[in-house]
Parts: structure tokens; C-alpha cells; sequence
């Protein structure tokens, strides 16, 4: 038993290893040029040592901003910063996944598709970078490679709302039932991690009850949404405006849709909704 038990486990801990060096490729040269400093103590191996160190530093430093610059919407100067960190680690998932994000965010599907598929190649198994590049997908016009990107996110994550989202916006694009699209949708919902995610799953939602003729159902869902709106990073905070503005259009509430359309730009003026919004609110 304590052999099958070492059989199993040995795989696992080789995958480990693999995947903390490609996160952390400096540890190995690190680890090198510390034994032969210790066994010579060179001033050349001294500085290497010290240039690895700063540079793993630096490329650090550059993916926390980077990720922090995503998150407040703020996506050019992100993508600078994750230039820096691919110039000294060109096969770095995470820098190539951040870059992902950075383009989805600015709705430039292509390079999204792009670098989240290299990430993907790189360091597979994570939901976050499915789920991603089933929005890319979306965007790009391919409802079944979406499907197949959102379920892969789903198989390993359940509970990743964002897959939901894509998974019904596919299955809706595909012809799928009404039903089926409204399950997975409250399945996004249930599973939904924060304010961000909730709301724009019930803006998603209210449009699809409001194309079933459920009013009554649709009006509150969005004011559900409406409710979160302060809680919402200000990109998250423009998709969801974005959002509040289509429906309300189409209720021919156009005052204050036209309200929430033009709020678009000023939360997130290099995102993917600017333009789209302002299309909207000239109708």
C-alpha cells in the first residue's frame, strides 16, 4: 500500500516541482551560482547571483502592478509592465495570461485569443485562463470553440462564475433553449464570487427574462444589479452600466438609460465598452 501510495505521489510531486520552475526559472541558476559562491566565493558569482535576484525582483514587482492595473481598468499602462516581464521571461504564463486579460479588457479579441492559448500551452489546468479565452471567443464570433473553452473551465473549477456567463452566452448564440440558457445563468449566479460578477450575471439575466416577456421577474433581477453597482470595480462597474443601458433602452426607459451609457467612458475610458456605449446612447 505505502508503494502504490509512493507511486501516485511522485508524479504529483514532479509536477509540482516542474510548475514552481516555470513560475520561478531563476530558483535553479540561484541555487547554482550560491553553491559554487560558497565553494569559491568569486565576486563574478556574487554578482550574477545579485543580478538574478534583482531581476526576478523586478519581474515580480512588474506582474503584482500589472494585475493591480487590470483589475481598476487601467489596461495600457498593464500591458507596459507586462512587456517588461515577458522582456525578461518570455515564457512566463502568468505575464502571458495578464496580457490576455489586458486585451480582452480592451476588446482586442484577437491578441486575447493570442496570448491566453500561449499561456495555456504553458501552464494548463487553469480556469481563469479557460475561462478567459472563452469571453475572446465570444467576441471573436466562434460560439463552439467558446462552449468547449468554458466547459474546460467548468471541469476544473464548478464554481467558476465567469465560465457560466460564457457558457450561456454560447449556448444562446448556438440556438439553445430558453431554459438551458436561464440554468446556467442562476448557476453563474449561485456560484457568483463578488459583487462584480454577481451583477453582470443579473444584468444577463434581466435580458433574457425581458426577451421571455417575464417582466416582473426582469425588473427585479435588475434592480438587483443596480444595487451592486457600487461595489463594482469601475471596469466592472462599466460593463455592468453598459449592460443597464442596453435593457433599459429596449424597456424605453431612455433617460435613464442614456444616464448610464455616458457614465461608460468616464469609469473606463480604454475598455471595451466605450465606443459600443456611445453608439447606444446616440440611437
Amino acid at each position: 500500500m505505502a508503494t502504490k501510495t509512493r507511486g501516485r505521489s511522485l508524479p504529483s510531486l514532479l509536477a509540482l516541482v516542474g510548475r514552481a520552475l516555470l513560475l520561478a526559472p531563476e530558483a535553479v541558476p540561484l541555487t547554482a551560482l550560491l553553491c559554487i559562491y560558497l565553494a569559491w566565493r568569486t565576486p563574478l558569482t556574487a554578482l550574477l547571483a545579485t543580478l538574478l535576484v534583482i531581476g526576478f525582483m523586478i519581474r515580480a514587482a512588474a506582474l503584482h502592478a500589472a494585475r493591480a492595473l487590470v483589475e481598476r481598468g487601467r489596461a495600457d499602462e498593464a500591458s507596459a509592465l507586462l512587456r517588461l516581464a515577458l522582456l525578461l521571461y518570455p515564457w512566463s504564463p502568468e505575464a502571458l495570461a495578464q496580457e490576455g486579460f489586458a486585451a480582452l479588457q480592451r476588446g482586442d479579441a484577437v491578441l486575447a485569443e493570442t496570448r491566453l492559448r500561449r499561456a495555456l500551452a504553458l501552464l494548463p489546468g487553469q480556469p481563469a485562463f479557460h475561462a478567459a479565452l472563452s469571453g475572446a471567443l465570444l467576441d471573436l464570433g466562434r460560439p463552439v470553440e467558446a462552449a468547449r473553452a468554458a466547459e474546460a473551465a467548468l471541469d476544473l473549477d464548478p464554481r467558476c462564475a465567469v465560465a457560466h456567463l460564457h457558457l450561456a452566452e454560447a449556448g444562446r448564440a448556438r440556438g439553445a433553449a430558453g431554459h438551458i440558457v436561464e440554468e446556467r445563468l442562476r448557476a453563474g449566479l449561485a456560484a457568483a464570487p463578488g459583487p462584480a460578477a454577481e451583477a453582470l450575471l443579473r444584468c444577463v439575466l434581466a435580458g433574457h427574462l425581458l426577451a421571455e416577456r417575464r417582466i416582473a421577474e426582469a425588473t427585479l433581477t435588475l434592480h438587483g444589479a443596480e444595487a451592486l453597482l457600487p461595489r463594482c470595480p469601475p471596469p466592472s462597474q462599466a460593463a455592468v452600466r453598459f449592460h443597464l443601458g442596453q435593457i433599459l433602452c429596449a424597456q424605453g426607459e431612455i433617460e435613464r438609460a442614456q444616464e448610464y451609457l455616458e457614465s461608460v467612458e468616464a469609469l473606463d475610458p480604454q475598455g471595451r465598452y466605450t465606443a459600443a456605449a456611445w453608439r447606444v446612447a446616440q440611437l
